[in-house]
């Protein structure tokens, strides 16, 4: 028995030991109660902060996400657009190309053009005059003398070429009348210079005089470049041919000897040329 107490007495005097610590134990434990629970409080806050930052981040990353969408979207629209355009524009570029590429080339031959516009001039003028000698010798001198003109103007350094060439070509065009109509007017007779008669011209087919008293005329003849004399019934239809010319008579077809070959003559088939040809050009009649 007293080996038994002998062993108890310590851990009384160890519990006894141990209720002064728990005692001061006590009082600390009430003190640190409320710091940790503030503590979790500020943990809690911290936390849901940082979770409505996080929040926040998602939902901006999403708003951010959904426009880049759209743009892209629009974007891929825009693209198609493009292409859709640019297909259209292809042919019109290919076209707008080869115009341009004529354009060029219209340029280039231009210029060549340019460069060989005055020996292609006085080639022009050459032929003009050469021309003038073959043709019917009416008006020769006011024809010959526009030539002369033309000449000197191609040595004219205030022309430009294009005004020579309008001047060539006006020329020309006068010469081109000629070939259509009647026409009568009063000058000296070719190869008798002295005796004034009145002519009467029917295109470039025939060329005739008539003597002032109306009792002589004749026909120029192109194969020996001389006058052949008409008879009465030729003189009547000359001086018919004058009156039309003149608009004191109403155009009526008439019967006199050509001044050219026959085979000579070139025939329009049109309508107006055979309504111009029944009114004022004579018949291809010829006498030797």
């Amino acid at each position: 028995m007293r080996r038994s107490t002998s062993f108890s007495f310590p851990r009384a005097r160890a519990f006894g030991g141990m209720l002064p610590a728990l005692a001061l134990m006590v009082p600390l434990c009430a003190t640190s109660l409320p710091v940790h629970a503030q503590t979790l409080r500020d943990s809690a806050a911290s936390h849901q902060q940082t979770q409505g930052e996080l929040q926040s981040r998602i939902d901006a990353a999403d708003d951010e996400t959904r426009e880049l969408l759209v743009r892209l979207r629009e974007a891929r629209q825009e693209a198609a657009r493009l292409e859709s355009y640019t297909a259209e524009l292809t042919p019109l570029n290919a076209d707008r190309a080869a115009r341009i590429e004529r354009q060029r080339t219209a340029l280039e031959n231009l210029e060549a053009t340019r460069e060989s516009l005055p020996g292609l001039l006085r080639e022009q003028v050459n032929e003009l005059e050469a021309f003038i000698e073959q043709d019917l010798p009416f008006l020769k001198e006011e024809r010959l003398a526009r030539v002369a003109r033309l000449r000197d103007n191609l040595s004219n350094a205030s022309l430009t070429n294009d005004e020579r060439l309008d001047q060539l070509l006006n020329a020309w065009q006068q010469e081109l009348s000629y070939g259509q109509g009647l026409d009568t007017w009063r000058a000296g007779l070719i190869g008798a210079e002295d005796t004034e008669v009145q002519y009467l011209r029917v295109g470039r087919v025939g060329l005739y005089y008539l003597t002032l008293d109306g009792q002589h005329g004749g026909a120029w003849k192109t194969q020996n470049d001389s006058w052949q004399v008409l008879d009465d019934s030729a003189l009547s239809e000359l001086r018919q041919g004058i009156s039309m010319a003149r608009d004191q008579q109403a155009p009526s077809l008439l019967t006199l000897p050509l001044s050219v070959p026959v085979e000579n003559v070139e025939l329009d088939a049109s309508p107006q040329a055979a309504s111009n040809a029944a009114s004022s050009t004579p018949s291809a009649q010829e006498s030797s």
